[in-house]
């Protein structure tokens, strides 16, 4: 699933290249992806002036006023391209005016969503996250690691309720940078230097245009390139000792240590 710095990478992408272009074709081949139906309907005509992220989740807004949110889930792509042949895997096309690419939404395992905001509703009101990862204050994310202190690392940093855009990936390399075992109770870490650690990774993700170890494609349909900078998430040996990676389950997922590196310490 693309986690934050794979979002990040495709909002600043979209931003660059299709903002306040003239839509003119949308193409649904599968409508259970969207709710409504028929909700992009609307957007013929209009054009894009926003585009945004909070957490895993697309904030889309067009000129006319349609509020649209995307949320890629386990195998979502989103991408622009010219002279593309899609598959049968694509299932949103977007066409503009004055604009060789077109946007493409493929999904595998269609387990994506693009939902249209009602107007007298909010984005917030179908992201039901908590703070974003790189916008969450010191003194909010203080007052959450002091409320979830019992919780294993992990389990805290993926509870999307929590703090919104660390999946798996990044869960891990935060332990690892860390230093210390992700079982350990997060009230055992001082909170200044895990917020810290999860800003770091997050935004080193960024700088390197995410992680493809699965689906993932940035909007122009290339790779991400921090999958050659994973420490110990799907890696054999670390890349710091070279000592073999124990893989156990965590929070309901596989998670990756390093028994030489991360510890069971009070930080």
């Amino acid at each position: 699933m693309p986690e934050l710095p794979e979002v990040e990478t495709i909002v600043r992408g979209l931003n660059k290249t299709c903002l306040r272009k003239k839509i003119k074709k949308v193409t649904v081949s599968c409508p259970a992806i969207v709710q409504p139906q028929n909700g992009l309907a609307v957007l013929t005509g209009d054009s894009f002036i926003n585009i945004a992220r909070h957490g895993k989740y697309i904030k889309i807004t067009a000129q006319k006023g349609t509020r649209l949110i995307v949320h890629l889930r386990m195998t979502g792509q989103l991408f622009l391209a010219k002279n593309y042949k899609p598959d049968k895997h694509v299932h949103i096309i977007i066409e503009f005016a004055g604009l060789p690419e077109k946007m493409y939404y493929r999904d595998i395992r269609k387990f994506g969503r693009w939902v249209i905001v009602p107007p007298k509703k909010e984005f917030a009101d179908y992201i039901n996250t908590g703070k974003d990862a790189l916008s969450i204050t010191q003194k909010e994310f203080d007052i959450l690691a002091k409320k979830y202190g019992n919780k294993a690392l992990k389990a805290f940093l993926l509870d999307q309720t929590i703090i919104a855009g660390v999946g798996n990936i990044y869960a891990d390399e935060t332990a690892f940078i860390l230093g210390v075992d992700p079982h350990m109770p997060v009230k055992k870490i001082n909170s200044q230097k895990l917020l810290s650690a999860i800003i770091s990774v997050l935004k080193l993700g960024i700088k390197n245009k995410g992680t493809s170890v699965s689906d993932y494609i940035t909007s122009t349909g290339a790779r991400g390139n921090f999958q050659n900078l994973l420490n110990v998430y799907q890696q054999k040996i670390c890349r710091k000792c070279d000592t073999a990676i124990k893989r156990v389950s965590l929070a309901g997922r596989t998670t990756h240590i390093c028994p030489r590196c991360q510890k069971l310490k009070t930080l």
